[in-house]
């Protein structure tokens, strides 16, 4: 009987350890989620304050970025990195003409026009309008991991009227957003596409090349519901 329950503990424990790896909410995000793509991953730290850090690592090289955002739609500060270390003179800090905490609380299907300044490292300024369109929910996949997800497409237009169109999905159950990259306006574009999502980092072989997934979640957790206007 000892045995029996025994082993039904160990299959119980492997079970929940497995799902584990598949996060499920925002409260599964205060260790770090990790993001696989086919050559680097992206590391999510959700702050106490809601914002979040998200870290970049190339397998190959090291090299990625570093970015503090609200949401990922609306970057605060960015750094290019080096093996995670922050790579000096490389910084830009973006201010919101409405301020952050006038910033919207995005949901499906909303739009967003905002004036910025971002400022380099060197004291150069870029004045710049942001455009931020939240298409219509759909889902994504990573993994065996599925998640409801809302595509984000955000248009960074300067003073030269010259436009870069950025693409972002985010996942509201866990309160990030994942990058695909960006290109001129009215350029073609081929996404980065995530293959792994878990709360584990990704592992390499001898070579620095990935290996493994993200173990199960096949049902997409729901996603929070449109902020109601106030009365």
């Amino acid at each position: 009987m000892i045995q029996k329950t025994l082993l039904t503990l160990a299959i119980l424990s492997a079970g929940t350890a497995a799902l584990a790896e598949c996060p499920q909410s925002m409260a599964d995000t205060g260790d770090g989620v990790y993001v696989s793509f086919n050559d680097f991953y992206v590391r999510y730290d959700r702050q106490a304050d809601g914002s979040v850090i998200e870290q970049e690592v190339y397998l190959e090289d090291g090299g990625g970025f570093r970015v503090h955002s609200i949401s990922g739609a609306f970057v605060l500060q960015s750094w290019d990195t080096r093996h995670g270390a922050l790579i000096g003179n490389t910084s830009e800090v973006t201010t919101y003409a409405v301020g952050v905490e006038n910033l919207p609380t995005l949901f499906p299907g909303q739009t967003w026009q905002g004036s910025t300044v971002r400022r380099h490292d060197d004291g150069t300024t870029n004045v710049e309008t942001v455009d931020v369109l939240m298409e219509p929910e759909t889902g994504m996949s990573l993994g065996a991991c599925s998640y409801a997800s809302w595509p984000i497409r955000v248009t960074t237009t300067g003073e030269d009227g010259g436009a870069y169109v950025d693409r972002l999905t985010y996942l509201p159950t866990l309160g990030f957003a994942i990058y695909h990259g960006g290109s001129d306006a009215g350029e073609g574009f081929v996404p980065d596409m995530p293959v792994a999502i878990s709360t584990e980092p990704p592992t390499v072989n001898g070579d620095g090349q990935m290996t493994g997934a993200a173990a199960g979640n096949p049902t997409p957790a729901p996603a929070p519901t449109a902020p109601q206007p106030s009365k």
